[in-house]
């Protein structure tokens, strides 16, 4: 059983110095770990069925019903630089709302809920490998797992696909 964690500081505060506790669900996309604030992850949810769209951009993979509600499932990979995978039925789908649409991220599996006490800067050399979709890093152990913004990644998908 996880201790609860301390409520997140405002971001006035994190410029007055007070670190900002971040709540994040990590994931993996081709082997690398990643992560979105809880506050935009809604759920993880393993999609049975889905429904391609004809003529749709190829980061749409397709759109599934969830309890009513049509669900477009994106694959981010290519907006990351990574190379992208084909989903099949059992695809796991991190379930993200950013502007109001609720949207599904297609992952290859979830690391779980985790607290973290301060987003580190991207460096350079991490800024140009994940274009402008990044927020910053979570330290994790003795490694980094990248936090990503999932208002610039709607943005980009709504753009076709493209980065800035």
């Amino acid at each position: 059983m996880m201790a609860p964690s301390a409520p997140p500081v405002a971001d006035g505060a994190a410029a007055l110095g007070v670190p900002r506790v971040v709540r994040a669900c990590l994931f993996v996309l081709v082997g690398q770990p990643f992560a979105i604030d809880v506050a935009s992850a809604r759920e993880v949810v393993i999609v049975e069925e889905f429904t391609r769209v004809p003529r749709a951009p190829s980061h749409l993979v397709g759109v599934t019903n969830l309890r009513g509600y049509i669900l477009p499932i994106f694959d981010i990979r290519p907006l990351l630089g990574l190379p992208s995978r084909v989903p099949g039925l059992g695809t796991k789908v991190v379930v993200t709302e950013a502007a109001s649409v609720q949207v599904g991220i297609v992952i290859e599996a979830v690391l779980g809920l985790e607290s973290f006490d301060e987003i580190v800067p991207f460096g350079d050399a991490v800024r140009r490998e994940y274009g402008e979709f990044g927020v910053g890093l979570l330290r994790r152990g003795d490694g980094v797992v990248t936090l990503l913004d999932p208002v610039k990644l709607l943005e980009a998908l709504n753009r076709g696909g493209k980065g800035e």
